[in-house]
């Protein structure tokens, strides 16, 4: 039975980026059914050509946001409307700094055979050398190798960057968290449905390039721009959340000796520049992560 797959595309400003992905999107041999590209309110000429092309092809659904809502506001306003303005199957979801191989999205299809009963299928991450993309590399579940006969990786969570949900999932889990803005709401998202008892895998053969400037981590230590230091605040806060609500509380208490101990030391030490601006901006997202409630949003008619 032929599965019906739309796509989600989050955009900001990356109108060069996005038409390389919307590009290979349109070449993939598996065909998709909707194109569903959020954009964020940006203040290039995205919306000029979000139109321009969804008049070309009907495949294209732009959505123009009156405000930037983050990364975690676009997903999840990206798979509302799939639930409730498509009937397909499955969605594979990406940021617009992605770029798919030609045969990725067939390559997760493949896998739908083998294990129905699915939380996600990840693809496979490389950075513009080839080499993985340290950012997108999935946690492996102690169980890793359970299918790796097959090119399926086990894993506890894994990013936004090409990942594959069904419509059941969705229906279930509800939406990620629109209020963690930036960074996060892949890992609380996805850790939230294998906790569920639903199993998420990595397709290995499944390849996609992130177009990232910088191959590291969510590093406020490592990072060289400037101007993205404060938006760790979100990352620390939205840890903080993740680790008290989808962990044990072993986990939870390691993590919080981390941010409160290790990390200002480590930050001290071999930050090369803005030592005090990065501790600041650590320490006040990891207390705000105390206090940050957002709320879920279920769907009620499953």
């Amino acid at each position: 039975m032929h599965k019906k797959i739309d796509v989600v595309i989050v955009t900001y400003n990356r109108l060069e980026l996005l038409k390389k992905c919307v590009k290979a999107i349109l070449m993939q041999t598996y065909p998709v059914e909707n194109i569903f590209v959020i954009d964020n309110n940006s203040s290039d000429n995205t919306l000029l050509f979000l139109n321009k092309k969804a008049k070309e092809n009907t495949k294209i659904v732009p959505v123009h946001l009156t405000q930037n809502i983050g990364g975690a506001g676009g997903f999840y306003t990206g798979l509302k409307c799939f639930i409730e303005k498509s009937k397909s199957d499955f969605v594979w979801i990406m940021d617009d700094d992605t770029i798919p191989t030609v045969n990725a999205l067939e390559k997760l299809i493949s896998k739908t055979s083998i294990i129905q009963n699915f939380g996600f299928l990840s693809s496979n991450v490389k950075w513009q050398d080839g080499s993985p993309a340290v950012m997108n590399i999935p946690e492996p579940n102690l169980k890793w190798n359970e299918l790796a006969d097959k090119g399926l990786i086990r894993v506890n969570y894994a990013s936004f960057v090409a990942i594959l949900f069904s419509r059941k999932v969705i229906l279930e889990q509800g939406l990620p968290i629109k209020d963690f803005f930036i960074w996060g709401d892949d890992v609380e998202y996805t850790k939230r449905i294998t906790n569920s008892e639903k199993k998420g895998y990595m397709v290995i053969d499944s390849l996609v390039e992130h177009k990232i400037k910088q191959n590291i981590a969510t590093d406020i230590i490592a990072e060289q721009d400037v101007n993205r230091i404060k938006r760790y605040y979100y990352a620390r806060r939205n840890t903080i959340y993740t680790m008290k609500h989808r962990y044990n509380k072993k986990e939870y208490f390691k993590w919080l000796v981390t941010s409160l101990i290790f990390e200002p030391f480590k930050i001290l030490k071999f930050s090369k520049d803005k030592k005090l601006l990065r501790l600041k901006v650590s320490l006040k997202g990891t207390f705000a992560g105390f206090f940050f409630n957002p709320s879920i949003y279920e769907f009620r008619n499953k």
